[in-house]
């Protein structure tokens, strides 16, 4: 259809979903190309972080540059999803930052193959202007600038990357999480999340003392990488 939007699409693969509420369900995973916070390239990483005023950039380790995306339409996505589920309707777009490309077209799409949406957004968009009246069914906010500049309306999981992200900074977030029911009580899905990389020890000792100073707070694992898979 000519003018169709098409959206540009790094990857689409079957995996594990390994952090937060959903940890260890099965899953396909979508990474869109694009993010609001850095470019994706080695060379920007200390002019991004400077111009964000966001650690992120010095740290990511996410692939979502251009080079060698597909270019598909909501119809097309979604079979190619399909393709790669088997028997999985449980989804995760993610990128960079999905908001940027994901919208109400694609995700009506998505719910009309029978997927369960999940979405992960750094919370610098809006849910109710990105999505009109067709939101996804799950959203994940993992914050990478203060909690002032963020306009996200609403959450189910409030994800912070420990140590650059503090629960005493985010409070308002933590208030615009729903509130959800597990094991017959009711509950916020509030993590914080040691980062990867060369800070990774540090990290979790930070969390594991603020999620036993703060119980409403808990620590978010990355199963996938404890398992080896992507």
């Amino acid at each position: 259809m000519s003018g169709e939007k098409r959206y540009s699409v790094k990857a689409v693969w079957r995996t594990l979903q390994g952090e937060g509420a959903w940890a260890g369900r099965p899953a396909v995973f979508v990474r869109f190309t694009g993010c609001n916070m850095w470019t994706g390239y080695e060379k920007d990483r200390a002019a991004d972080a400077e111009r964000n005023s966001a650690t992120c950039p010095l740290w990511c380790d996410t692939d979502f540059t251009k080079e060698g995306a597909a270019k598909l339409s909501a119809a097309e996505l979604a079979d190619e999803m399909l393709s790669v589920a088997g028997d999985i309707r449980f989804c995760v777009l993610t990128g960079g930052e999905p908001f940027l490309q994901a919208d109400g077209p694609l995700i009506r799409a998505l719910h009309d193959a029978g997927f369960f949406v999940a979405m992960e957004t750094n919370g610098t968009l809006s849910l109710s202007e990105t999505f009109g009246d067709a939101p996804p069914n799950w959203v994940v906010c993992s914050p990478k600038l203060p909690a002032e500049q963020l306009v996200i309306e609403h959450m189910d999981e409030l994800k912070l990357v420990v140590p650059d992200y503090l629960p005493e900074n985010y409070a308002t977030l933590a208030d615009l999480t729903r509130i959800h029911t597990l094991g017959g009580a009711t509950t916020k899905f509030l993590w914080v999340q040691p980062e990867d990389g060369p800070r990774l020890n540090d990290a979790t000792k930070l969390a594991v003392e603020l999620a036993q100073a703060t119980p409403a707070w808990r620590v978010s694992v990355q199963i996938h990488r404890v398992l080896g898979v992507e």
